[in-house]
């Protein structure tokens, strides 16, 4: 009699949830996940606010560039962008954008990226691409077998962030996918990878 009870009062709450959200039972227990194709990409972190609403990262599927210096060279590269934010990519790419216009050839790879429905990408800050690191286990063990030669794993290599040396006019950081380690190379200098990210 009370399994009966309890399950009459579940469904409900269901129909009552399903009134005020217009979500029926199976929306509301969607998640999503890390390794996720979803969005133009694949989910590379995901967390949940106070309302239980999810965001996260998505990394584009493949590089969108291989070998790409920073920003051009010569003068019209070596100039101070303020992209200093090492947790917004975002932010970063709109100082470039707006001080070195065309000349910013790694930010502009990203901005100029489109997935096909998405054009929102950037090039990640440090932090970011970090988390891009960290969970990059996941990330090339679903691109390496889902079968589309489209789709790129991320690469034991070194790649671009958006993120300038404080007041370098010469000088932006890296993250090394094979061991994390962080450091800032030449932005005119070195040509280097490229992964987008866009949020959601």
């Amino acid at each position: 009699m009370r399994i009966l009870k309890t399950h009459s009062i579940i469904s409900k709450l269901a129909v009552l949830v399903v009134f005020v959200t217009g979500c029926t039972e199976k929306e509301i227990s969607k998640t999503h996940f890390i390794g996720e194709i979803f969005g133009g990409g694949i989910i590379v972190e995901v967390n949940k606010n106070s309302q239980g609403e999810e965001h996260g990262i998505i990394a584009s599927l493949s590089d969108v560039a291989v070998k790409s210096l920073w920003s051009v060279t010569g003068p019209n590269g070596a100039i101070v962008t303020n992209a200093n934010s090492t947790t917004d990519g975002k932010a970063n790419c709109q100082a470039i954008k707006l001080t070195l216009g065309f000349a910013g050839t790694a930010c502009n790879a990203c901005l100029d990226f489109k997935d096909g429905s998405n054009n929102d990408w950037y090039l990640p800050s440090t932090i970011e691409l970090f988390k891009l690191f960290h969970n990059q286990n996941i990330v090339n063990q679903i691109l390496e077998n889902d079968g589309d030669i489209r789709t790129m794993p991320i690469s034991a290599e070194r790649y671009w962030t958006s993120t300038e040396l404080d007041g370098g006019s010469s000088a932006a950081y890296t993250v090394n996918m094979l061991n994390g380690q962080i450091l800032y190379f030449s932005k005119s200098g070195d040509a280097l990878r490229v992964r987008a990210i866009r949020r959601f």
